[in-house]
């Protein structure tokens, strides 16, 4: 007997998967390449005795802080509004759910470790 799989199925369309995975993998590179970025960046005020410049102040440096989670949290938007259009058009939207999972758990994560030592003074 041919059975018909369900177009909701996890694993009946490669190209929705790997899109999603390029997608996750290319926002996680973003937001942690900013991530790292901001951090040398304010390793630099800080090695430069505290001078309260206009590249080092504390908004600067919070707007250094927020930057990873914000790309990283505008990529998972992103990827539940793809996952809400492909459930709507009843195909394959798992691997766009999985992606946003993913992104939110990484903007977490760089939240709440990257946050406070790239923000450092503009925290206390």
């Amino acid at each position: 007997m041919n059975q018909m799989r369900r177009s909701d199925e996890p694993g009946t369309d490669g190209h929705s998967a790997r899109a999603a995975a390029r997608f996750a993998l290319l926002m996680a590179l973003a937001g942690v390449g900013f991530l790292i970025v901001a951090a040398l960046w304010a390793h630099g005020c800080d090695v430069r005795a505290q001078r309260d410049t206009a590249t080092c102040g504390p908004v600067q440096r919070m707007v250094l802080g927020l930057g990873a989670p914000t790309i990283l949290f505008v990529g998972g938007l992103w990827a539940f509004l793809c996952t809400y259009r492909l459930w709507r058009e009843r195909r394959p939207w798992w691997a766009w759910q999985g992606a946003g999972w993913f992104l939110l758990l990484l903007m977490l994560l760089t939240l709440t470790m990257g946050l406070p030592p790239i923000a450092g003074p503009a925290l206390g």
